[in-house]
């Protein structure tokens, strides 16, 4: 048995094939696949402004379409005019500046939520070149793009994109027409630069979105329009919307829009009133108190009509608004009962006495509130969100004396509201005209506090009466929306009312 034992052959016995390096082979293969997907996702989900990058993270739903941002909500960042604007990018080199898009145009996909970098937002005045439709082919499928120019900085051109569905298209094509004013401020306008781009001409162009989404109408125009964020982008297509050939066509047509559009004769004008052409101003006209919704378009806001006033004894007649339970209600107040006149007939009309013109002295009697008309003020119909006191948003507080300095510094750029002791000198349907109680000294010098304080109010509210007087503290401000000299060298402060009634 032994000696069967020890002489087995080993050598004899099948052998089977391990293949070691093959197996080396794959499993290293395996992990730089492994490692590509890491280093391949880590792109996909930091550049989504590339398009294969951008229809990966779709399918996946990984990317989230752009939002709507409130005022109180909106991502930090720095407002520029146009000359700031051109200083910081204008000397940027090519590579530089491509970084930099690639920056802007990242940040407004993601909703700026993975950014700590401030967004550059625009402001100044320009005035629309040419308006051309958004197409599906383009990076924002639908609405309008205006191309305008800085009317301070002609260097600077901006495309303003306004999103909006397609049943607004006409609306906004008929009412962005060429030479009409964009005025955004730095109070009330969030428009974003996502792109910035050298012209053939060696001016810059820039792409602008606003992130508020809101309403806008034409300053002394009928009609208004709203936007709403895109529900999907093409990134392949780009920015900017106007390029190349159809850049040069619109530069062409304004050419030729200026030359045959008659400059203002200034010498025939009066002194006391200087023509203004039709500006474009964002409406605030939000429900107050309710948020305004991350995507698709704003809820429709209640219009207010007018009320007859009937015999009530000088009792005020409230009406509630059957359109929303948030919208408060209309108050008339019938301060006199009105008379009954009986018509007269035909054949005797009655004649008005014509008032006079100038006064026994010799001086000129114009209409107090019409002599000095509010410039950028929205009409009776306008509406815009007021707060509860003490719940509006945060911003500097002045008194007259104060506000009335800023009458020679230009624009206000920061949200500033108006507090003190008033006194109702006039009254009208949606306006009414204040003085500070105790002012004294010239009204056309700057902080003299005797400036003539002129407030609209909204729909859903009515103006004080004449000769009332009242005070509003920070929790009840005005929101100063102007200061300008008058023709006659008096200073008037436009405010609005943003505060509910106590």
């Amino acid at each position: 048995m032994a000696e069967d034992f020890y002489g087995y052959e080993a050598e004899k016995e099948p052998k089977g094939k391990d293949n070691l390096f093959l197996w080396t082979v794959f499993i290293l293969l395996l992990i730089g696949v492994a490692f590509a997907c890491w280093l391949g996702s880590f792109y996909i989900f930091g550049h989504p402004e590339q398009p294969k990058a951008y229809e990966i993270l779709k399918k996946l739903g990984k990317i989230d379409a752009p939002r709507r941002f409130e005022v109180t909500a909106a991502p930090l960042g720095e407002f520029l005019s146009a000359a700031k604007l051109f200083e910081r990018y204008s000397g940027m080199t090519r590579l530089e500046l491509e970084r930099e898009n690639a920056d802007l145009i990242r940040n407004y996909i993601k909703n700026y939520r993975e950014t700590k970098k401030r967004v550059p937002y625009l402001t100044g005045k320009y005035e629309i070149i040419s308006a051309q439709e958004l197409k599906p082919t383009d990076l924002f499928p639908s609405g309008v793009v205006a191309l305008a120019q800085a009317a301070d900085f002609p260097q600077v051109l901006i495309e303003h994109v306004y999103s909006s569905a397609p049943s607004a298209v006409p609306s906004l094509k008929q009412m962005l027409q060429p030479g009409l004013d964009v005025k955004l401020e730095r109070t009330h306008d969030l428009s974003a630069v996502i792109h910035a781009e050298r012209t053939f001409d060696g001016r810059m162009q820039f792409t602008v979105v606003p992130l508020l989404y809101g309403r806008y109408a034409v300053k002394q125009g009928v009609g208004t329009f709203g936007l709403e964020p895109p529900g999907d982008l093409n990134v392949a297509a780009g920015v900017p919307v106007i390029k190349g050939p159809a850049l040069q066509e619109s530069l062409r047509a304004y050419a030729e829009f200026r030359k045959a559009r008659p400059a203002a004769n200034l010498a025939a004008t009066t002194a006391d009133k200087i023509p203004e052409g039709p500006e474009l101003v964002r409406l605030e006209a939000d429900r107050p108190g309710a948020g305004v919704p991350a995507t698709g378009a704003l809820p429709d806001v209640p219009v207010a009509t007018p009320i007859p006033v009937g015999p009530s004894g000088g009792k005020p007649i409230v009406r509630a608004s059957p359109i929303a339970k948030a919208t408060p209600p209309l108050i008339v107040m019938n301060t006199t009962p009105r008379p009954v006149v009986a018509t007269p007939p035909p054949a005797s009309p009655v004649v008005r006495a014509t008032p006079p013109a100038v006064s026994p002295q010799g001086v000129p009697l114009n209409p107090f509130i019409a002599s000095a008309p509010a410039p950028g003020m929205q009409t009776a119909s306008a509406s815009w969100r007021t707060y509860p006191p003490g719940r509006q948003p945060s911003g500097r507080t002045v008194t007259p004396s104060e506000a009335s300095a800023l009458a020679d510094r230009g624009e206000i750029n920061e949200r500033t509201y108006l507090r003190g002791n008033f006194v109702v000198t006039a009254s009208g349907e949606n306006r009414a005209v204040l003085r500070a109680q105790g002012a004294a000294g010239d009204p056309s010098r700057a902080g003299a506090g005797a400036a003539r304080i002129i407030v609209e109010y909204p729909a859903s509210a009515a103006p004080p009466t004449e000769g009332a007087s009242f005070a509003r503290d920070e929790s009840r401000g005005f929101e100063l929306r102007d200061v300008r000299r008058g023709a006659d060298g008096q200073i008037n402060i436009y405010v609005r009312e943003v505060t509910l009634p106590e």
